[in-house]
Formats: structure tokens, C-alpha cells, sequence
């Protein structure tokens, strides 16, 4: 199976990921927020989906730093709130963010964060201070 086709839309307003098995959200706090946000908000956005049951599961989650690379590939193209190319799935909703913020690394006080744009990973100091966008994601098993 070619990446392009390995995303399906579920016209629920989620993403499943056939390779991996992974159900994503098909917007990201960009596209419902309107703006950057800190790891707190991450927090808060994942919560509040969880809150609503949003398309009727509640254990949506950040991603982690290999659950992101994995919608990352540069073969793919989707616009970004720029008009710049991200390289996820047209499959997820156009005019979203060009980073991804993950989970916090176990037993530290970090966070990777990827660009979309260039494939590329950072672990920026502060958890307050940053200002990325974030997609949530929830296992199906």
C-alpha cells in the first residue's frame, strides 16, 4: 500500500492511519483555535475532545515523537495556514499548523516538537513558552 492511500477520511472528523492503525484528528488546534499554542493548551484541547466524546471516544491523546513521525512524508503535500506545503496526507483539513507538539518525553520535563515542512525534530526548553500547534491521536485497540 503507497502512503497516499493509506490515510482514510471517516467523514466523522477523523483520519485513520491504515499503517499504523492510528485514528487522528483531521484538524489541529490552528485550524479549531485559531492560533499557536503552549503545552498546557495541548493539554486542555485534548481534554476538552475527550470532554465532548468527540466522534464518540474519549482517550484522545497528544501524539508520541514516533506516532508523529509516522504522518510525516515527503512525497505528501497539504497547504498549512500559510499557504505553504506540509508533508502529511490531504486527507486531513488544509490550513493547519506546520509543527506538531508530541507528549512529554517520559521522566523528563521536554517535549519534541516536528516540523511538517521540513521533517525535522526540535526539543525546545520550555514546555510555557512554546508556541506550535498540536494534533490529537487515540489508539483503536
Amino acid at each position: 500500500m503507497d502512503n497516499a492511500s493509506r490515510f482514510v477520511d471517516n467523514g466523522d472528523g477523523t483520519v485513520t492511519d491504515t499503517g499504523t492503525g492510528l485514528m487522528w484528528l483531521k484538524t489541529d488546534t490552528m485550524i479549531d483555535l485559531k492560533k499557536w499554542v503552549n503545552y498546557q493548551e495541548c493539554l486542555d484541547y485534548v481534554r476538552g475532545l475527550n470532554e465532548k466524546n468527540f466522534a464518540g471516544y474519549d482517550n484522545w491523546r497528544l501524539p508520541s515523537r514516533d506516532e508523529m513521525e509516522s504522518l510525516y512524508d515527503e512525497t505528501l503535500e497539504l497547504k498549512d495556514r500559510f499557504g505553504k506545503v506540509v508533508h502529511i496526507s490531504d486527507r486531513f483539513q488544509d490550513g493547519c499548523g506546520f509543527s506538531m507538539v508530541a507528549q512529554v518525553v517520559s521522566g523528563r520535563f521536554r517535549t519534541w516538537i516536528l516540523n511538517l515542512r521540513t521533517g525535522e525534530f526540535d526539543q525546545p526548553d520550555g514546555l510555557w513558552t512554546l508556541s506550535e500547534a498540536s494534533r490529537a491521536v487515540r489508539s483503536q485497540a
